[in-house]
């Protein structure tokens, strides 16, 4: 063996260590699976007075919602972790601080403009579910002025992220495995009047009209 070879491989320690990390993470995750149980299922216990649109987008891990605004545009709203997601510091390492204990959160904003907002919103999300809920119009602008308002509290940090494609702010509500991004859609899908079922743990979300 080359002895410049000996110099690129990573310690044994090191090895050991990122082995029982990735391994213990997937020991945990494989018993959360069992205990979440099934999907997310939302339901709308009363047909709204008023109706606007409501885009529930499910990327797989994480979720977003977007809502229809008075004058037709669409506010697309998420949450994550602030170093993670924000600052795209995902290194593989930082998981296990991100998840096992609660860290700065981050709200994520993204304005659709009218018209054709929300054919421009499924264009983006083309391939990726998308489900569009109809809610009462009073509870989703009450829902956007609260989101709103976070956001511009914190404005003066804002970062624009263009992965992401959103402008990420810091939130007062840290995050962590048991408040996840679709932990918050569960709780904003309940100020909406919905109910939702299911532990909110994973993105799998059902909708029962």
């Amino acid at each position: 063996m080359f002895p410049w070879s000996k110099l690129r491989q990573p310690p044994v320690e090191n090895n050991m260590l990122r082995h029982s990390i990735v391994w213990g993470g997937a020991s945990l995750l494989a018993a959360l699976v069992l205990l979440s149980g099934c999907a997310n299922t939302i339901r709308l216990p009363e047909q709204p007075v008023e109706t606007r649109s409501v885009y529930l987008v499910d990327l797989g891990r994480h979720t977003r919602l977007a809502f229809e605004s008075p004058d037709g545009d669409l506010v697309e709203y998420a949450y994550g972790e602030w170093h993670w997601y924000a600052k795209m510091q995902d290194q593989w390492w930082r998981a296990p601080a991100v998840m096992l204990w609660p860290t700065q959160g981050t709200l994520g904003r993204w304005k659709w403009p009218a018209p054709g907002a929300a054919a421009r919103l499924l264009d983006a999300y083309d391939g990726l579910v998308v489900i569009e809920l109809s809610a009462e119009a009073r509870m989703v602008d009450a829902l956007i002025a609260e989101l709103d308002r976070d956001f511009n509290e914190r404005s003066g940090e804002l970062l624009h992220n263009i992965t992401y494609r959103l402008d990420f702010v810091p939130y007062h509500r840290s995050y962590w495995l048991f408040h996840n991004s679709n932990h918050a859609v569960k709780g904003w899908l309940q100020k909406l009047g919905f109910e939702v079922s299911g532990s909110g743990m994973f993105a799998d979300w059902k909708y029962e009209k």
